[in-house]
């Protein structure tokens, strides 16, 4: 009978640690989710503020110059939301699926951050250097997942080697975003997991990182 209320016992703080270290858990992650939220609202309407400026179609030399300065300043601030949700991603236990639906809200973000490049270089005939290194979200196959890694290791590199002079941008291409299935629709993409678009007119595959800095390095 002892024995079965030492068991009782037992049984019963394993749950009540269980519950409690639950709970955390759920609140740690919900909290970085609400951050996460912010994120996106102030990336929203910074790039609602870019597209704005850009879409007068009217703009000086002076007005080129300081959007071009605006796009940068945000593309970095993009890549460094990108590395920050990915490590909320890898640490995510109880809210992957809410993060899933993040993930592609982000990834649409993204996409028109970089349609507003396109029409930024356009209406000012130069801007800043872009990379748009496009991936699969959540790839399955073992070798696919570590070309992933490998690339997006590496693509990092690239961005830290170039600094001020590239903006990388990183999306998930299989989250069936239908505008930037538009976007790519232009390119004879390659049929792998991973590849990057260099300034809108150069494509590399994977393997090809020496190729990019090569190429950034000539323009």
């Amino acid at each position: 009978m002892r024995y079965r209320y030492y068991f009782l016992e037992a049984l019963f703080i394993t749950l009540l640690i269980f519950f409690i270290g639950f709970i955390i858990g759920y609140t740690l992650e919900n909290n970085r989710n609400l951050i996460l939220k912010e994120y996106y609202s102030e990336t929203e309407d910074s790039i609602n503020s870019l597209f704005e400026e850009i879409d007068k179609f009217n703009l000086n030399s002076s007005e080129c110059e300081t959007l071009i300065e605006k796009g940068l300043e945000l593309g970095d601030r993009i890549y460094r939301q990108a590395l920050i949700f990915e490590k909320y991603e890898t640490s995510a236990i109880l809210t992957t699926n809410h993060l899933i639906e993040e993930h592609k809200k982000f990834d649409l973000l993204r996409t028109l951050y970089w349609a507003n490049l396109i029409d930024l270089k356009k209406y000012c005939n130069g801007g800043s250097n872009t990379l748009v290194y496009l991936y699969d979200y959540r790839p399955k196959k073992i070798k696919d997942i570590a070309k992933q890694k490998t690339s997006s290791t590496i693509a990092s590199e690239i961005k830290v080697i170039f600094e001020d002079d590239l903006i990388l941008i990183p999306i998930a291409k299989n989250l069936n975003i239908s505008y930037l299935d538009k976007l790519i629709e232009m390119y004879e993409i390659p049929q792998d997991t991973v590849f990057f678009i260099a300034n809108e007119e150069k494509i590399f595959k994977y393997g090809e990182m020496e190729e990019i800095k090569d190429y950034l390095s000539r323009i």
